[in-house]
């Protein structure tokens, strides 16, 4: 009888494991999908990791785009020179060479073409939108598809030269899924109007993304932290970031000077201001509810965020600007060598700097999103270079066609760009650890672009960076003399639109 009751105990026991084990997957599976929480950042406990998890990653809700065979037309596309052969420029190739980002591009076009049988035609210039603009003003229609930097696209825009996204077949529909960038379609629909695009179809505009990054044996040396946890806690802070910068700095040579010979917990540049000010979640110029832009650089909140930048940014102590370095041709490569010599804790900077001149970094370095201002912050903030690629279609072109054959472009680049991207970035030396993609992910999903400084708005764009250089920190004088010029510049801008 004993033995009846032990084996009905055991039994009993092992049912309850059973079923608690049930429970714990079956919540796990719903709690699975890279949810987003309140900070914008995926949940570390889902944080993708495995094999199955990162193929996952990049898969994609099918599309319901019509494959119509166009019996062997070209589509034109007029992008810019690309004299040092740096794979995330191009926009096609004639074939792969083992590179990865020149392979995707390569199937990612071949698929396209193949698709709706078309050949994607090439074509580079120096100065590509001001060939276009030649071309659309004289009623030609050479080119279906511009890549082009926004310095240079804006001007396009403001002449009426390009079409209206929100008008363009297939595109217009789309413009709210994932495959295209939805903080350009956020901040830039102005006047419910948006003439360029960006995402999974470029490259270059992730690139030309701010972001810190820090080295690992400096941490280890010195006793800090990686700042991981912070970012996720939500407490990567203006205030975080100085208290582990600061006390860091070493006159190595001994002359008295502290330069570009000695030991930084900061490497920055004078526009760490505007990048800050904007990680900060502020803008020179913002759309009100409405869809107008209007000046927003001297709203309480802005004004808060600015004095603390400026007194950070101009505090000799604080951080050294790679803009003072001496003797040296290119300032910013040299910038790059010097953090690889383990003098500088942790360096601010546009990622473009990371696969070109970090590859062979002996030490470990990791990678962070710009500092928030403070915890009651909700979001971190990507400030954006208008100087990378984004795509724009001429007014006269056959919106039909380009409009279906671009939406494509950006849906396929989805799975094969943005996952070769992702790889060259995490497994080819560059960056060398697990919690480098969860900050990708943060960094290039929470971006910002600000009409003030995308559209040269009087001189907001270059305010704070001109102030950090005067050591100049009355931002609100400062301000009171420019304010009238640049709200006559933001009228006129927003006229330009209107006509439109």
């Amino acid at each position: 009888m004993r033995k009846l009751f032990l084996v009905f105990l055991i039994m009993t026991m092992f049912m309850l494991l059973l079923i608690s084990s049930c429970a714990n997957n079956t919540g796990n599976t719903n709690d699975g999908e890279n949810k987003v929480v309140s900070d914008g950042l995926a949940d570390t406990d889902d944080n993708l990791s495995g094999a199955d998890s990162k193929a996952n990653k990049w898969e994609q809700e099918p599309h319901n785009l019509p494959e119509i065979d166009f019996n062997g037309r070209k589509f034109n596309v007029i992008t810019i020179e690309n004299p040092d052969n740096r794979v995330y420029n191009y926009f096609a190739v004639e074939e792969q060479n083992g590179d990865p980002i020149i392979d995707a591009i390569y199937k990612r076009n071949l698929a396209i073409e193949e698709r709706y049988n078309i050949t994607i035609s090439q074509i580079t210039a120096a100065d590509p939108s001001g060939i276009a603009r030649k071309n659309i003003l004289a009623g030609d229609n050479n080119y279906d598809l511009i890549v082009d930097t926004i310095f240079s696209i804006r001007g396009l825009a403001s002449q009426s030269l390009l079409s209206d996204l929100y008008n363009v077949p297939y595109i217009k529909d789309n413009l709210g899924k994932p495959w295209w960038d939805q903080a350009l379609k956020r901040d830039l629909s102005i006047n419910k109007k948006v003439f360029f695009g960006a995402g999974n179809i470029v490259l270059k505009d992730k690139l030309r993304s701010v972001c810190l990054y820090f080295n690992k044996d400096m941490c280890k040396e010195i006793g800090v932290d990686y700042p991981y946890q912070y970012v996720y806690d939500g407490t990567w802070t203006i205030d975080k970031f100085m208290e582990i910068t600061k006390g860091i700095n070493r006159d190595l040579d001994g002359n008295g000077v502290m330069d570009q010979y000695d030991q930084w917990g900061l490497m920055g540049e004078y526009g760490f201001a505007i990048m800050a000010f904007q990680g900060s979640g502020e803008k020179s110029v913002s759309l009100n509810s409405d869809g107008v832009p209007e000046i927003t650089m001297n709203t309480p909140r802005a004004l808060d965020v600015i004095q603390k930048i400026l007194d950070f940014a101009t505090d000799p102590t604080a951080m050294f600007h790679a803009d003072t370095i001496k003797g040296v041709d290119n300032i910013w490569l040299t910038a790059s060598a010097y953090f690889q010599e383990n003098r500088f804790l942790m360096r601010s900077s546009l990622f473009e700097a990371i696969p070109r001149d970090l590859r062979a970094m002996p030490a470990d370095f990791g990678v962070l999103p710009m500092v928030k201002f403070n915890e009651q912050q909700e979001n971190y903030y990507t400030y954006v270079s208008a100087d990378g690629l984004f795509i724009c279609i001429p007014m006269n072109a056959d919106t039909e066609y380009v409009g279906l054959i671009t939406e494509a472009l950006a849906y396929e680049s989805g799975t094969t760009l943005m996952p070769a991207f992702y790889d060259l970035c995490l497994t080819s030396k560059v960056l060398r650890d697990d919690e480098s993609e969860g900050m990708l992910d943060i960094i290039f999903n929470n971006r910002v672009y600000d009409i003030g400084y995308i559209y040269g708005i009087g001189s907001l764009p270059n305010l704070l960076t001109d102030m950090v250089i005067a050591k100049n920190t009355d931002f609100v004088s400062r301000f009171e003399r420019i304010q009238g010029a640049a709200q006559g510049a933001l009228e006129k801008f927003i006229d330009s639109y209107d006509k439109n």
